[in-house]
């Protein structure tokens, strides 16, 4: 599904080239749960716009689903993201005057969805995520918990083929990440391909495979063969934050 070969990406900083990525190569296979882990300035945001053709590499090539999109043009970028990619951030994006079923129907408006059809997906979506009853709220209403869950929500609309998930639980307590994580769990195992970037070793160890991204170059840490229990997990989230 993904298969990137030799990408570097090059910025100009006080007029000379700096390499971001080194090299990155990664083949992520259509279900699987994958986290890229990695500290502030390893490169990770980098990978992550080009993986979700936000921004395209210097060199190398970037394959979804066959197609070469490390070649495209903006507006075509802009279609293959709007068809292919869910994007979940770490600060929600969700406009702030918009009840939580208005923000997950909105990508539908361009798809000329009528009305009373988005507001039904999106309303099935949300209970889907435990916010049937938060349907009308803003998300000034809502726990920081529950405004990710609307994204992810909203990240599904399309039924897109990867959700793209940037430091999803960055912004949360120990509680709230655990049941964002618990949620990525039951998307994962009802067959989403999910990659999930992240600087947290612990939020990592979820996913199905690690990879560590660090000064630009990324090494396969090796396959989880279990996922912590909910208990356990959240037992050691607790424990690590005093």
């Amino acid at each position: 599904m993904i298969r990137t070969e030799h990408i570097i990406k090059r910025y100009a900083l006080s007029g000379q080239p700096v390499e971001a990525l080194r090299g990155i190569s990664l083949h992520i296979r259509p279900g699987e749960y994958a986290a890229i882990v990695g500290p502030s300035g390893s490169g990770k945001s980098t990978l992550m716009n080009i993986l979700g053709c936000l921004d395209r590499p210097s060199e190398g090539a970037y394959y979804l689903h066959g197609r070469d999109v490390s070649t495209l043009t903006p507006e075509e970028l802009a279609q293959v993201r709007g068809r292919e990619i869910g994007f979940v951030f770490q600060g929600y994006q969700l406009l702030p005057r918009l009840t939580a079923i208005e923000n997950v129907a909105l990508p539908l408006i361009l798809c000329g969805v009528p009305v009373q059809q988005r507001l039904a997906r999106a309303e099935a979506l949300l209970t889907r995520v435990g916010l049937g009853h938060r349907l009308r709220h803003l998300p000034g209403q809502l726990s920081g918990g529950q405004q990710q869950r609307v994204a992810i929500a909203r990240a599904l609309i399309r039924n897109p083929a990867v959700l793209l998930a940037d430091e999803p639980t960055g912004n949360l307590d120990a509680i709230a990440t655990q049941e964002v994580l618990s949620l990525m769990d039951e998307l994962h195992r009802e067959g989403r391909t999910i990659v999930l970037i992240t600087h947290d070793d612990m939020v990592a160890q979820r996913a199905q495979r690690q990879l560590c991204i660090a000064a630009g170059r990324l090494t396969e840490v090796g396959d989880v063969s279990r996922v912590p229990s909910d208990s356990a997990w959240a037992e050691a989230a607790l424990s690590s934050s005093f």
